[in-house]
């Protein structure tokens, strides 16, 4: 490693005499350009953590702890500490995507622009077919679904459904309509019919249970019915996904995702996320929110047979933090259009600022459910 390199992160590692967030600030420009000429480089980290093991500085430093404009900073270094670094991808597109008139803005531009990256990061990695956008006549967000595509053969997959799960109820089969997985299917042939990506995603767990419910803890009978039924799911899941290669391309890249267990103050994090997404949005986008967090937290406490666990919803949680991710960037946007000014949510009188946390929290949860914080 060059001398020069040595000396920056030497220097970028040692207490400023002054303890000022200016001074700090100062010393993190110095690593961010050492971050984008070595990248993922063994012998940046070898020497990085070498001047972490010195112990320059302290993760008790008040300036990171209780300031917001610090969040990232603190969390990324205290990950070389602990010996598990933030997420290589978050941490390059951080050192290379932010452009030098944001550096050069100070620390508080740097931590909005942070957050941008983290909500885009969380949108790649939760994709949905589907749009969100600000309504400008009600000042609320909205998803705007794919147009469906092939619109009989949509129908006639429905219809199947329909039929079977017709069948299913009108025996002794184990389903009734109070069942979660009957209900879910009756949002799919109601609510759901002219939205590809819901559909699929809502399909998608509905066979999955069935299955497990058929195949491994025989919790209903496997009957000539129950099967029916299956098979009608699982040819509604490949005819959305063969007629919207968007949707196709979506489950691609959820099937390499995998959410952690929820922790008690991240279901804290979600309840109190829930009236301030149902107060910013319209009436279908607030009907989901209302329906998947309580879900996404219920699926996430109940004890599981095995032992194993529990994990939130792959569907309720994709929604939810894709949404949450999109709703973040174009929030963003709004305030810096009104010049930061405080801005009121009619229905509840909630401030700017108070979404804007409410959203940069759910993006950061969603990250971490996902393993990049």
């Amino acid at each position: 490693m060059h001398l020069s390199l040595s000396i920056l992160l030497e220097r970028s590692f040692q207490a400023p005499e002054d303890n000022s967030s200016i001074a700090i600030f100062e010393r993190i420009l110095d690593l961010a350009e050492v971050i984008k000429a070595y990248g993922r480089g063994f012998s940046f980290r070898r020497a990085f953590v070498t001047c972490l093991l010195r112990g320059r500085w302290t993760t008790k430093n008040q300036v990171f702890e209780n300031n917001e404009t610090w969040r990232f900073w603190h969390a990324w270094y205290q990950g070389f500490l602990d010996g598990k670094p933030l997420d290589w991808e978050l941490q390059r597109r951080v050192a290379t995507e932010i452009p030098d008139a944001i550096w050069n803005a100070g620390p508080e531009a740097v931590a909005q622009e942070i957050e941008r990256i983290k909500a885009e990061m969380l949108s790649e990695k939760l994709p949905m077919a589907e749009t969100i956008e600000l309504n400008p006549e009600t000042g609320k967000f909205r998803a705007i679904p794919i147009p469906v595509e092939n619109a009989p053969y949509m129908s006639a997959l429905l219809s199947q459904i329909s039929d079977a799960l017709e069948d299913c109820l009108g025996g002794h089969n184990g389903l009734s309509d109070r069942s979660g997985d009957v209900k879910k299917l009756d949002r799919v042939l109601t609510k759901y019919r002219d939205d590809p990506q819901k559909a699929e995603l809502t399909l998608t767990r509905v066979a999955g249970s069935l299955r497990a419910q058929l195949h491994d803890s025989r919790e209903l009978p496997d009957n000539e019915d129950n099967l029916a039924l299956l098979n009608a799911v699982e040819e509604g899941v490949r005819g959305i996904r063969a007629n919207h290669p968007e949707v196709a391309a979506n489950r691609e890249q959820l099937a390499q995702q995998a959410f952690k267990a929820l922790a008690p103050e991240d279901k804290q994090v979600l309840e109190a996320a829930l009236p301030v997404l149902t107060a910013i949005s319209e009436a279908e986008l607030a009907e989901d929110f209302a329906r998947d967090i309580p879900e996404l937290i219920n699926d996430a406490v109940m004890p599981l047979p095995d032992g194993a666990p529990p994990l939130p919803g792959a569907d309720a949680a994709t929604r939810v933090f894709s949404r949450s991710s999109q709703m973040a960037q174009l929030w963003e946007k709004l305030d810096a259009a009104h010049d930061g000014k405080v801005h009121r949510i009619a229905t509840m009188g909630l401030a700017a600022y108070a979404v804007s946390e409410m959203l940069v929290k759910l993006v950061s949860l969603g990250l971490r459910l996902l393993g990049v914080l």
